[in-house]
């Protein structure tokens, strides 16, 4: 362009270099009439709409009988939350996914929308859709006494705030609600299994997900309840959505351009889905050394798992870091594929009776006898390679979790999704290790990668992906890392 006419809305080239002005001293003067245009316009970009005049209201119905099951086990996934929402933990974003629930009682096959903290779910289709949806998608209808639970991920919510990096975050953090599920599930049903290559893509087409700014994640099959006690599910409450339209979106607004720059990154599983095998999600090794946890016993600790704060002065004992490392061996019912690239590797700084370094961890969930790497690391190398998180200059021991190259980026996105997925899983399985023996856990996403791969003693090939920290309880009563200041990101 050779002259600056043709930008900032066509306004005259001396107007635009008065807007500008320089680095050293700020926005030059603007003239009155410019001022109050921008003013108006920005005033009119903040201006919502409710839905048109005429619209329908939606009706509330009955609380369907074949929902109830579905909202028992939302209902316990949010026990132990202090607000009421899943009990699960955030690497940075606040929630960033929708659940929906398909079910097939009296009236045919249906789906909802869920909103576990309003406790409020909404009919959104019903009948031959529904079932033509799923089966388009190579899903199952569920049977009268089962259901499905769909995960929708809304990666923009973190990454406006968080750049590229947050899509990171809310993978995630839909691994850690998929897997908090899978768990409570799998105690109180006989068949409880997480469809992660399943293809919802029709599904979401018909929940019209991409005008929402939303993603297919996974779904999880849960059938055959075992016993009669569940949480009570009678304040909830169900209206009739259907042919109702959604309150209209900015359609420029932050949420629709990062939708936008997102788009083309997305890809769908394969086509058909793999059948769910329950096994281990680390690579076995020396099957049967140990005895992990059932994923139904380690969900009787869900409500008391939390996000440390900070972490002690003291070392943590060996024995109890095996105990909770145990938890890594738990087989879950997933449709995951094999990965023998994937890995995680315990960084040990202070723990008592094991000397500092990386050692593997085995399949099992058990720690390899052999360092390979004796690097140090003091706690400012963790408060530096944590990128300036100061509340985890004690930790004690870290877990990260690392996979090849190939195997991440050979299917593109896909394999970038399904490598966060199984860290997301196996972390969340440590959470549940540390709260059985009282030791303290955070997981972190805002890591400097490079710094943790030499640290760790990796290969060249392999990618740092999660971390885990570990240690003993601290004293602070305020969570830093939900306070404004983005600390992992320079405090944006």
């Amino acid at each position: 362009m050779n002259d600056k006419a043709s930008v900032m809305d066509g306004r005259p080239a001396e107007r635009v270099e008065a807007d500008i002005g320089d680095a050293a001293t700020g926005p030059r003067p603007r003239s009155a009439d410019a001022a109050t245009d921008d003013a108006l316009r920005f005033w009119q970009q903040m201006s919502l709409a409710a839905v048109p005049d005429g619209t329908p209201e939606p009706r509330r119905i009955d609380l369907p009988g074949e929902l109830r099951g579905a909202l028992a086990l939302l209902e316990t996934s949010a026990e132990g939350s202090l607000h009421g929402g899943p009990s699960v933990p955030s690497a940075g974003a606040l929630y960033p996914y929708e659940t929906y629930v398909v079910t097939n009682g009296p009236g045919g096959p249906r789906v909802f929308s869920v909103d576990v903290t309003r406790r409020g779910c909404r009919l959104l289709h019903e009948g031959e859709q529904v079932a033509d949806a799923l089966a388009r998608g190579g899903l199952a209808l569920p049977s009268p006494d089962a259901f499905l639970v769909f995960i929708a991920v809304r990666p923009w919510m973190s990454i406006r705030k968080y750049d590229d990096r947050g899509y990171l975050y809310a993978q995630l953090d839909a691994a850690h609600l998929g897997t908090h599920l899978l768990c409570l599930a799998g105690r109180g049903h006989r068949r409880a299994q997480w469809l992660t290559r399943a293809a919802p893509g029709h599904l979401g087409a018909l929940l019209r997900l991409d005008e929402h700014h939303l993603a297919p994640h996974s779904v999880l099959l849960v059938a055959d309840r075992i016993g009669t006690g569940q949480p009570s599910v009678s304040d909830w409450t169900c209206t009739d959505r259907r042919g109702i339209p959604p309150v209209p979106r900015v359609r420029n607004g932050s949420e629709a351009r990062c939708w936008r720059g997102l788009l083309p990154r997305l890809q769908s599983p394969p086509a058909l889905p793999a059948t769910p095998r329950l096994r281990p999600l680390l690579a076995p090794e020396r099957e049967g050394e140990a005895h992990p946890p059932t994923s139904d016993a380690l969900a009787d600790l869900a409500p008391r798992r939390r996000s440390a704060k900070d972490f002690g002065d003291a070392a943590l004992p060996l024995q109890r870091l095996r105990e909770v490392l145990s938890a890594l061996g738990t087989p879950l019912a997933t449709d995951l594929p094999a990965s023998p690239g994937f890995g995680a590797t315990l960084v040990a700084r202070r723990v008592t009776g094991l000397a500092p370094g990386a050692y593997p961890v085995l399949g099992n969930g058990g720690i390899a006898a052999q360092p390979t790497s004796t690097t140090p690391a003091s706690a400012e190398d963790i408060v530096r390679f944590c990128m300036g998180q100061e509340q985890l200059r004690h930790t004690c021991a870290a877990v990260v979790f690392h996979a090849r190259h190939q195997d991440v980026f050979r299917h593109g996105m896909r394999g970038v999704d399904e490598a966060l997925l199984r860290s997301g899983a196996l972390a969340h399985l440590v959470y549940l290790g540390a709260t059985a023996t009282g030791t303290a856990v955070t997981t972190i996403g805002g890591f400097d990668a490079g710094r943790w791969h030499s640290l760790a003693g990796l290969a060249d090939e392999d990618e740092v992906l999660y971390v885990a920290m570990l240690g003993t309880p601290g004293t602070s009563a305020v969570k830093i890392d939900r306070l404004q200041p983005a600390h992992a990101h320079g405090q944006r």
